[in-house]
């Protein structure tokens, strides 16, 4: 069985360091930090990219398994759809903050013109009256 000493130590051994710029320890914190940080996004703003870049970005510690040349182009495949696939969803399911900004700037000066209208009404109807 794998205990986490092992499994470090084994990766110490297969590290290659004209492949990745850091050790095996220093991976696996980043694709954590980034998994929990792409979750939360995720969790407050409902966008699907954020969830593609939460798998993609741990998804590249399979490299770490194997020194096979098929695996290396399989992980860079699939991880090059799935950068793609967040690039694309996250301008099909981009807020366009200016429309946006737009609408509620209508709103409130529609609001406020209701408003000065229902303040004249009144005035109006009293000045008829006398």
């Amino acid at each position: 069985m794998f205990t986490p000493n092992s499994i470090l130590f084994m990766a110490q051994e297969v590290e290659q360091p004209g492949l990745f710029p850091f050790p095996f320890g220093m991976h696996i914190v980043f694709a954590i930090i980034a998994l929990i940080f792409f979750a939360y996004r995720f969790k407050t703003d409902k966008r699907p990219y954020q969830l593609i870049m939460a798998i993609a970005i741990p998804f590249s510690l399979l490299l770490w398994l194997s020194d096979s040349r098929s695996l290396y182009y399989f992980v860079g495949l699939s991880e090059g759809i799935l950068l793609l696939a967040a690039l694309i969803t996250s301008i099909i399911f981009r807020k366009p903050e200016a429309d946006e900004e737009a609408g509620e700037e209508a709103a409130e000066e529609a609001e406020e013109a209701v408003e000065e209208a229902a303040e004249e009404e009144p005035s109006d109807s009293e000045d008829d009256q006398q």
